[in-house]
């Protein structure tokens, strides 16, 4: 009972949610937590590396804009992969 409510909470929190001073058109957001907004980097969603996908959205994140919409990363490096390639990592 315990463990559904818990899934209840996050699905509802996960659409009613987002980070207001980031914008609505963040397709990668994921949350708003007493930390902050996170997002998942698209590069690591693409490769598989659970280890680096989910990002703390700050100032300073690596961040990309592409097609109206804005990217977050983990890395320099993967925020550079996606400028070579956005159609590759871009959320449909």
């Amino acid at each position: 009972m315990k463990f559904a409510f818990c899934v209840l909470l996050l699905a509802v929190s996960l659409g009613l949610t987002g980070c207001a001073s980031h914008g609505a058109s963040e397709p990668v957001m994921a949350s708003t937590s007493s930390t902050g907004c996170h997002a998942e980097c698209a590069v690591c969603k693409a490769n598989a590396d659970l280890a680096c996908l989910d990002v703390t959205v700050t100032d300073q994140t690596p961040r990309y804009e592409y097609g109206g919409k804005t990217y977050y990363f983990c890395s320099n490096s993967c925020r550079d992969d996606f400028a070579r390639h956005p159609e590759k990592y871009a959320s449909k």
